[in-house]
């Protein structure tokens, strides 16, 4: 094989130098179309577009009716812009040609870029009855340059018949699972993965892909073996890495990612989102030195990362620095306004500080932006109790009813405020079955912030059932 590959290296060489002296001498000689092809297809690989152009003209001038030099011809027209003209060569040559698989799938390529999808479309479906013995390599063909456009639901027909008769082609398992990947079926781009593997159990990219899909998933075990398969295969695979420790993080083992974050630092340049992902794990293991150091690091890169002064704010907090950390938090809202937990996180480093009517507007500006988040609205009723002279609870709740419709964070507080301040039970259950349609999951909060509602039995029951199962009411 390798002398039979030198030998028609040879050939291509000699080729080319006749080309050159006929260059130079300004006399055509003769190519036969073999010879043209080979010419050709060098000075297309290596960009040399022009001495490709002149080789092909000289070839159809002494072989005006070769079919693959009127192909290369409509190609080249084709890449160039000039969609109609290497149309019009197609549509010769299929006449001349119909049962020619090659003219199909130029012709659809040509209508791809004139964005007449049903017309490729068309022709690539005449391109696969007419491919016989081609047809596992031009269905893949065909699906994965569709794929490469963007055209992910005219790929998939293809690429799902290039399955059914060749399941065992990696190459179209792969596109397959990255096409339902795209889609939003990570189900059957899961089983595409598992069955890629199952062929090919040392592919890193495909245990990479596989753990990205679960992480979608949030299935997180499964995407923390995936990923340490992969770096069983590769163990410098700096994202997998990352993506492990996120993972971890995820399922809250941030000890473990930790350790893969700081790997990932170890291989990567790029480290300053990573930096900051190892500094929310020192804050949730409690070390709070540590986090504040990475934080640091961040915003010395970027100083306008607002997550990053948000962190730092929180560790600082955790530290019982106020002071500080209300400077940090400020610097983030700062930067983003209009995020609601640098606003909490303001309002709750302002009432540390005793300034609590300033805590009362950081809650409200914070709840303006998101209305949806229920424990924010108990403090700011809390705060509220304490420091209005005059505030009336019902009245106040009542207000929220007509300014926030539908909203189960207030219709949690309406039950929790009739029930406390008009001892109307019926009106609170009314207000509570309402917020658990809209959000069960607040269920569990307003149970533990007012244990009273639990003395009142059909209240407790209804509390009781949904946090114990999971199951609404009604």
């Amino acid at each position: 094989m390798q002398e039979f590959l030198h030998t028609n290296n040879d050939d291509v060489q000699e080729d080319l130098e006749r080309f050159k002296k006929m260059i130079s001498a300004e006399k055509e000689l003769y190519f036969d179309v073999h010879q043209i092809e080979n010419i050709f297809d060098f000075y297309l690989e290596k960009d040399m577009f022009e001495e490709a152009d002149k080789i092909l003209d000289i070839g159809l001038r002494q072989h005006p009716n070769a079919t693959s030099l009127l192909l290369k011809k409509a190609s080249a027209l084709s890449d160039k812009g000039k969609l109609r003209e290497a149309q019009e060569i197609l549509e010769k040559l299929i006449r001349l040609e119909y049962s020619n698989p090659d003219i199909y799938l130029t012709l659809g390529w040509n209508y791809l870029k004139q964005q007449n999808i049903k017309k490729a479309v068309e022709s690539f479906e005449n391109t696969v009855s007419a491919a016989f013995e081609e047809e596992e390599d031009i269905l893949f063909e065909i699906g994965f340059n569709l794929s490469q456009e963007g055209y992910f639901k005219e790929a998939l027909p293809f690429l799902e018949k290039a399955d059914n008769k060749y399941p065992a082609n990696e190459n179209v398992l792969f596109e397959l699972a990255f096409i339902y990947d795209k889609k939003g079926d990570l189900d059957k781009s899961i089983e595409c993965y598992n069955r890629f593997l199952d062929i090919n159990s040392f592919s890193e990219n495909a245990w990479y892909n596989l753990g990205i899909i679960y992480s979608k998933k949030e299935k997180f075990t499964k995407a923390v073996q995936a990923y340490e398969f992969t770096i069983a295969i590769n163990p410098e695979h700096p994202e997998a890495h990352f993506n492990l420790g996120n993972s971890f993080a995820h399922s809250g083992m941030f000890g473990k990612a930790l350790d893969e974050y700081l790997e990932h630092a170890s291989l990567s340049n790029d480290r300053v989102l990573t930096y900051q992902y190892i500094a929310d794990c020192w804050e949730q293991l409690g070390n709070f030195d540590m986090a504040i150091r990475f934080y640091a690091l961040v915003t010395k890169k970027q100083k306008d990362n607002p997550d990053s002064w948000y962190g730092m704010g929180t560790a600082l907090m955790g530290k019982s620095e106020f002071a500080a950390a209300l400077q940090a938090l400020d610097q983030a809202i700062s930067i983003e306004p209009l995020s609601p937990d640098y606003w909490f996180a303001h309002a709750r480093c302002l009432f540390e500080l005793g300034k609590k009517e300033d805590a009362v507007k950081s809650l409200e500006n914070g709840l303006n932006i998101d209305p949806e988040e229920t424990a924010a609205w108990i403090e700011l009723f809390k705060l509220k109790l304490i420091t209005e002279d005059f505030f009336s609870p019902v009245s106040y709740v009542d207000w929220l009813l007509d300014s926030f419709k539908n909203n189960a964070s207030v219709l949690y507080l309406a039950s929790v405020v009739y029930l406390k301040y008009k001892e109307d039970e019926d009106k609170a259950l009314n207000f509570l079955m309402q917020a658990l349609k809209l959000n069960p999951e607040g269920a569990f909060l307003i149970s533990t912030e007012y244990p009273f509602l639990n003395n009142y039995v059909k209240i407790k029951k209804v509390l009781d059932k949904v946090i114990r199962s999971s199951e609404l009411p009604f």
